[in-house]
């Protein structure tokens, strides 16, 4: 896992590109037949002073390839962000999903933002059942019956450092 590189481009496409159509309508909400090279773009280029971008690449061959990613996005003046995960078919339910929200939230966390959320299919069970296991509240939303609302308060940034010196120390 790292964060996605505007060079990344062409393997995210062709990845974007085998993914379901139902993968496809639960992370962007609409049925996307192909996702065009500018369709990447605005996926991947990023302003990294309001946004986070991770990439989950496995090798194949000598290529890395993307299996997953994550992004949250500061829009405002306020300390919240919204954020997003995409798990290649193959890779759904193997825990990457939980490994990168947990990567998003401590990045987040160490940036001072209190505050994440998202949107989610209300038939996504899996990423309802990934977001109570992170202890994301789940509302309604203001984008239909069919969309929910998963928001968590995000731990600051002293409590965050304590709480990685205690695993550190635990695992000793």
């Amino acid at each position: 896992m790292r964060q996605m590189r505007p060079s990344d481009a062409p393997q995210v496409k062709a990845s974007l590109n085998t993914l379901s159509a139902d993968t496809r309508r639960r992370r962007f909400f609409v049925s996307i037949a192909e996702f065009s090279d500018d369709a990447v773009h605005r996926l991947i280029d990023i302003d990294p002073a309001r946004e986070y971008l991770l990439v989950v690449l496995r090798r194949e061959d000598g290529i890395e390839i993307p299996i997953a990613g994550g992004r949250f996005v500061h829009e405002d003046e306020r300390p919240d962000c919204t954020f997003s995960l995409l798990i290649g078919d193959p890779w759904q339910g193997q825990g990457i999903g939980r490994r990168i929200l947990k990567a998003l939230i401590r990045e987040a966390s160490r940036r001072g933002l209190r505050r994440m959320h998202g949107h989610v299919l209300a038939d996504n069970r899996p990423m309802l059942d990934l977001a109570r296991a992170q202890r994301f509240a789940i509302l309604e939303s203001d984008q239909g019956d069919d969309v929910l609302e998963i928001v968590r308060e995000l731990p600051d940034r002293w409590s965050l450092r304590w709480d990685t010196f205690l695993r550190r120390l635990w695992r000793r």
